[in-house]
């Protein structure tokens, strides 16, 4: 009995030796295989052939946002056309009375020439060489091949210029309105000593003027005046006094014009409580001043 058991689980019929013996084929290659593989280094392992690996590659491609070639394009060329062109020929120049013609003789771009003479009628002064750097777009590199042919007119005078930013034939004054002396604010025609005084008085209330209006917050001082005025002076915004916000405390603050009593302790109540200002917005964001008012005081303020 046990023997013909024996025999109906290990008799097989032709047809089944024959699988059995194709299997045991198919594993011998699988080992040789497995083998191989491990005796080969791994850079030389083909997975993909080279047809699925170009369809791999083509795929990959395609990812690519079509829009991100278009930007990429467009703030090429933007760059290009506001850089500097090295030019032909350099020579001597002043940046207080250069025209336009000579700017661009000079390799200035379209938006460098339009950013200087746009400075210049607002009031703007070259009293240094490296004053030029303050202009947007103008590089280190640019200023140092530029640098040795720069000539700025030591005298007071600098030159008038017309609305299309050329020289006209009338010549002025410019005072420097945050570090002009008593005697520097006379000498402007319009403005006498008792003016010239209250310029002061308020420039050192403010911690200095940012921009030329601000003349007509000054006691006495009003629009006639002040046309007759703002085409005499100019603006160092680099001059003016900043308030670290994070440091002030309440006898800092409360001397600033912009900023009344309640505002001055609401400021520091609000710094108590968070401990430092992170951003100038905070202070609109949580009604401690107007939109206005912080727009006004902030270029009194800093954050270290």
């Amino acid at each position: 009995m046990l023997k013909k058991r024996f025999r109906e689980y290990f008799t097989y019929t032709r047809k089944e030796r024959n699988g059995l013996i194709v299997l045991l084929i198919i594993l011998f290659i699988l080992i040789l295989i497995k083998i191989y593989q491990n005796n080969k280094p791994i850079d030389e392992i083909v997975i993909f052939d080279s047809e699925f690996q170009a369809e791999i590659d083509a795929f990959e491609k395609s990812l690519i946002p079509k829009k991100d070639k278009v930007t990429i394009s467009k703030k090429s060329k933007k760059f290009h056309e506001a850089e500097w062109r090295v030019p032909d020929e350099l020579f001597n120049f002043d940046p207080n009375t250069i025209s336009h013609e000579n700017l661009k003789k000079l390799g200035f771009s379209k938006k460098q020439i339009s950013t200087i003479i746009n400075y210049r009628k607002k009031g703007g002064s070259f009293y240094k060489k490296k004053d030029l750097l303050k202009i947007y777009g103008i590089e280190n590199s640019q200023y140092k091949a530029l640098e040795p042919y720069i000539e700025i007119e030591k005298a007071a005078k600098f030159t008038q210029f017309d609305e299309k930013g050329e020289i006209s034939n009338e010549v002025i004054m410019l005072v420097e309105l945050n570090s002009a002396t008593k005697e520097q604010l006379v000498s402007i025609k319009g403005i006498g000593e008792v003016y010239a005084n209250r310029i002061i008085k308020y420039r050192d209330m403010l911690g200095g003027y940012y921009i030329k209006n601000q003349l007509l917050e000054v006691y006495g001082i009003d629009s006639i005046k002040y046309l007759s005025i703002s085409k005499q002076i100019n603006i160092d915004t680099s001059l003016i006094a900043k308030i670290d916000l994070n440091k002030a405390n309440f006898k800092t603050l409360i001397k600033h014009p912009y900023v009344n009593k309640y505002e001055t302790k609401a400021i520091l109540k609000y710094k108590e409580i968070i401990g430092e200002f992170t951003e100038f917005e905070q202070i609109h964001e949580n009604n401690l001043l107007s939109k206005e008012e912080l727009n006004k005081l902030k270029p009194y303020l800093s954050i270290n």
